[in-house]
């Protein structure tokens, strides 16, 4: 085993705390891992340095006056187009990908996406809903499946993910907070606010009521965002929070948000054994009711490898 292997379970621990307590200072949460507050410290700037941590990352909430709007699709030269749109305004997130579809963009504003050169298909579009990072609880893929298969009873209410809170009331000040913030939330806030010229008043005041608009969430991977393999799955189902529970029980953390009755999920293996079961559960969660159908893609790059869906 590798000493990141061996340290594995202090990781998680690191993550756990990161997880429940996105603000909190080393300080305060090192005693609830129990690990001492220099090697918490020295944890965390490894996890980071090896992407087995991510964030915790700020994702807003769709609100009346503020939405973002998904488009699933397919382009005759995919890997051309994702370049072109790395600048473009208004596209928030993108992922190259094969397989049911080959471009993922996700936008602040509505796009006609069928005016852009090699155009094909767009296999679905509409209003994204908040993304919800699942909580990591154990690191054992046979652990985990097994606590799956514990889950797979027919679901009975049907559940949607999608929720609206009624305004985002923010200035151009604090949508730099946000836009300086949004993948680390505990980023070193000195500098940020110096090139931003934000008094750190006004940055305590954002910082306090940010609950209020967006969720902080971190991302586990314990192989490290290189090793795993990303797959994308949009599922038809009025069975969302059902598909949230039981898939979010994988060893690694898995990205969903709702599309109408679609559910989007991001999920992640580090082999083809583990790809191979995955599969087969999905299957099985189709059989047992949870989803009527199904479309899957690799993810191939993305803005921001395996967070990339905000």
């Amino acid at each position: 085993m590798t000493g990141l292997e061996t340290r594995l379970p202090k990781h998680h621990k690191v993550y756990e705390q990161l997880y429940e307590y996105p603000l909190a200072p080393v300080s305060e949460i090192h005693k609830n891992a129990g690990i001492s507050r220099s090697s918490f410290s020295r944890y965390l700037h490894e996890m980071y340095e090896s992407s087995i941590l991510k964030g915790p990352l700020i994702f807003l909430k769709p609100a009346k006056n503020y939405h973002e709007y998904v488009y699933f699709l397919t382009f005759e030269n995919p890997l051309f187009t994702y370049q072109c749109f790395k600048d473009f305004p208004h596209v928030t997130s993108r992922s190259l990908t094969s397989g049911g579809w080959n471009l993922l963009l996700i936008c602040d504003r509505p796009v006609n996406v069928s005016v852009f050169k090699g155009f094909k298909q767009c296999l679905l579009e509409g209003i994204k809903g908040e993304t919800h990072l699942s909580r990591v609880t154990g690191i054992d893929w046979d652990e985990s499946a097994e606590k799956m298969r514990s889950m797979l009873q027919p679901p009975e209410e049907k559940s949607f993910l999608y929720k609206e809170i009624p305004s985002i009331p923010w200035g151009p000040r604090e949508w730099t907070l946000y836009d300086k913030f949004r993948f680390n939330v505990r980023a070193e806030k000195k500098g940020i606010l110096e090139q931003s010229k934000v008094r750190y008043e006004h940055y305590y005041k954002w910082i306090s009521e940010l609950s209020q608009f967006a969720s902080m969430q971190a991302a586990f991977y314990p192989g490290g965002t290189e090793n795993h393999l990303f797959l994308d799955f949009l599922f038809q189902s009025e069975y969302q929070k059902q598909l949230v529970d039981v898939l979010g029980q994988l060893p690694s953390t898995s990205v969903f948000f709702s599309v109408g009755d679609y559910l989007f999920a991001r999920l992640s293996v580090l082999n083809v054994r583990e790809r191979k079961l995955l599969f087969f559960f999905i299957f099985q969660l189709q059989e047992e009711g949870f989803l009527t159908d199904f479309c899957q893609a690799t993810v191939i790059s993305a803005s921001e490898f395996g967070l990339d869906i905000r």
